[in-house]
């Protein structure tokens, strides 16, 4: 039987990474996909690799007189858990995901923006993390700034998002069942990202923009508006780090 409380901390494995305190900046800018990430890398100056673990990277450099931590966070929810942990546990003070999601109104459209309020757990990572009540939550004053300035650039709403694990099982039973929760979006990060973050009492917050649509049943992987939109997502989000 395990005798050891724990067989592996943030702590062991970001020591084991040559990791050391301070190496973050005090704000991440975390995303999914990896070409999301090379582009929030760009705008970096005098970038550092501050490691590489499992095909996920994070370089830490400045932009306008802030340390900024950028990185491909995960693309599902246990990655995602994993490591928003070691993001936490290595300093990071305020995060902020720049991803995509599914949008669940008709009238939201590819390249749209979603600000995330109400986080809606349909995961099973968050599970080893709090009860099954626990209420995960966004930073209202970031959020706001979120929206506020989102609003100026495109059409943007704000409300709940729902987490799953299983993409070929959004059925129309299921998809309506977290609707009627006050869903307005599906994805498969944001719960862990943002749970994890109220864990360890980060400011956290969360803009995505629309890459398909469950009601409509339009697909915009490749869509141009979706590109567009996530270009101008990033061009935002630093545009905002004076402020946050």
């Amino acid at each position: 039987m395990m005798q050891r409380n724990i067989h592996l901390s943030p702590q062991d494995l970001l020591e084991t990474l040559q990791f050391k305190l301070g190496d973050f900046g005090s704000i991440g800018i975390i995303s999914g996909q990896e070409h999301r990430a090379k582009f929030c890398l760009s705008k970096l100056k005098n970038p550092v690799k501050n490691f590489t673990f499992l095909g996920y990277t994070f370089w830490t450099g400045d932009y306008k007189g802030r340390r900024v931590t950028v990185g491909n966070g995960g693309f599902y929810s246990p990655d995602s858990a994993f490591v928003t942990e070691l993001l936490c546990v290595g300093g990071i003070d305020t995060l902020i995901r720049v991803g995509s999601c599914g949008a669940l109104l008709s009238n939201i459209n590819i390249g749209d923006f979603i600000i995330a309020e109400d986080i809606i757990r349909g995961d099973g990572a968050t599970r080893y993390y709090v009860d099954d009540d626990f209420i995960s939550k966004v930073d209202k004053e970031l959020t706001n700034i979120l929206e506020e300035e989102f609003k100026r650039i495109g059409k943007t709403y704000r409300g709940g998002i729902w987490t799953t694990d299983a993409i070929f099982r959004e059925t129309k039973d299921i998809v309506n069942s977290y609707i009627k929760k006050g869903a307005i979006a599906v994805d498969m990060v944001t719960t862990p990202f943002v749970t994890v973050a109220n864990l360890y009492k980060k400011r956290v917050a969360v803009v995505l923009t629309v890459s398909d649509n469950l009601i409509t049943g339009e697909l915009g992987f490749s869509d141009f508006r979706f590109f567009e939109g996530e270009e101008k997502m990033v061009n935002l989000v630093f545009e905002l780090i004076e402020r946050i």
